[in-house]
């Protein structure tokens, strides 16, 4: 039997940080004006990608509501430090001479990978290289947005907008993607069950 995944205080796996960390590695490789913020909308439209497509997440991570668009709370908090990130701190550092820019720390590692993994990052790389972070952050909350639809879902569309509040704790619902019944939808769900199980596991 294979060893129980230790949990993280932040929530996430070994393997999610692994799988995180070794996709802003290879961001860094290929993008050279890889700010948080574009690692942020990255790391949602891998996700959103991989599930529309294949039904399984990405990386399995959630993406809540805030105001300019889908954020992961934790990637957010640990990318903002002015000093290197903790989390990740073994995959990335910041740039000395553009401190608002992330470099690769360690080499590309895809043990987490699989073939289609590897192939949506470099479809989601060609369409955002040469995008500002200000596009991304129009295209993640637009209006066929999933964080558009979630928002309208939890009734917080207006808040938002109006910048009444600068985030929420609801959560972008990626069972909007499939609004009718599909082998995709059964598939993303089976995957959801998987990931809340190993969320409950403990040291």
């Amino acid at each position: 039997m294979q060893e129980r995944e230790k949990i993280t205080k932040v929530g996430y796996t070994r393997s999610q940080i692994d799988k995180i960390g070794n996709t802003m590695v290879y961001l860094a490789q290929h993008i050279s004006d890889l700010t948080k913020t574009k690692i942020l909308k990255i790391l949602f439209l891998l996700e959103e990608g991989s599930i529309k497509t294949t039904g399984q997440p990405f990386v399995g991570i959630d993406f809540q509501l805030w105001k300019l668009g889908p954020v992961a709370k934790d990637v957010f908090i640990d990318l903002s430090s002015e000093d290197s990130p903790m989390l990740f701190q073994s995959y990335i550092e910041r740039d000395p001479a553009d401190n608002r820019v992330f470099k690769a720390k360690s080499s590309f590692n895809n043990d987490e990978f699989s073939a289609n993994d590897l192939k949506l990052m470099d479809k989601i790389i060609g369409f955002v290289k040469n995008k500002p972070a200000a596009y991304l952050i129009k295209h993640t909350h637009g209006a066929n947005s999933l964080w558009r639809k979630s928002a309208i879902r939890y009734g917080v569309l207006e808040a938002l907008e109006k910048e009444l509040v600068n985030n929420t704790e609801y959560e972008v619902d990626f069972s909007l993607l499939f609004p009718d019944s599909s082998y995709l939808a059964e598939k993303y769900e089976g995957a959801k069950e998987n990931l809340q199980f190993t969320r409950t596991l403990k040291d």
